[in-house]
């Protein structure tokens, strides 16, 4: 286990940008989930939409509370309202990358929020948590998400068929990858222009 990482982990796990606050999860937060995750036009790639509060109120125990680090509810911040999450799905250590997962309340769509705390995260990912690569996973048809992606400075990886794991349907998806020297790169570009 890297300690470094794990400890950058717990010691960023409220992570604050201009409109928006990158937070733990909490119980509070079951009735705001529901409202997203009870749709099913807003769940469209995501997982299944939850037919009951108390379903909402598991998933945010199991998947969110559980194991939180890594994990954080994104609140608006002018009315304090949790609009979406934003996770690592997963973690090499190894190879010191990880898999960037989100989903945005469909209230707030349009809005550049979720490329906010996926731009917010990148940073911390390289300058904080010391990662070397992220990725993003998107189904092909998904445009919504992909353009999150490139406009957070991910580039197209690779394409491939894999199994839907809530549906089993084969699927067509892309990976988009974001690596620590291109984001180096960028980021002395932007400071002398």
């Amino acid at each position: 286990m890297d300690l470094y990482l794990y400890q950058g982990l717990a010691r960023y796990n409220i992570i604050e940008s201009g409109r928006l606050l990158l937070r733990p999860f909490a119980m509070s937060d079951v009735d705001d989930m529901y409202v997203y995750a009870s749709r099913p036009e807003n769940l469209t790639f995501v997982f299944p939409p939850h037919q009951s509060k108390d379903e909402t109120a598991q998933a945010i125990v199991q998947q969110f509370m559980k194991a939180p680090l890594g994990h954080w509810a994104i609140e608006l911040k002018a009315d304090h309202r949790m609009i979406g999450s934003i996770n690592f799905i997963k973690i090499d250590q190894k190879r010191m990358s990880a898999e960037i997962g989100y989903v945005l309340n469909m209230d707030y769509w349009g809005l550049g929020l979720v490329a906010e705390a996926l731009k917010t995260l990148v940073v911390f990912s390289f300058e904080q948590f010391g990662l070397k690569t992220l990725i993003i996973k998107v189904d092909k048809e998904n445009q919504a998400s992909k353009s999150v992606a490139l406009k957070a400075g991910f580039q197209f990886h690779k394409a491939y068929k894999a199994t839907n794991q809530y549906t089993g349907q084969i699927r067509d998806f892309e990976e988009y990858q974001l690596r620590k020297r291109d984001y180096d790169e960028t980021s002395r570009n932007t400071e002398l222009h």
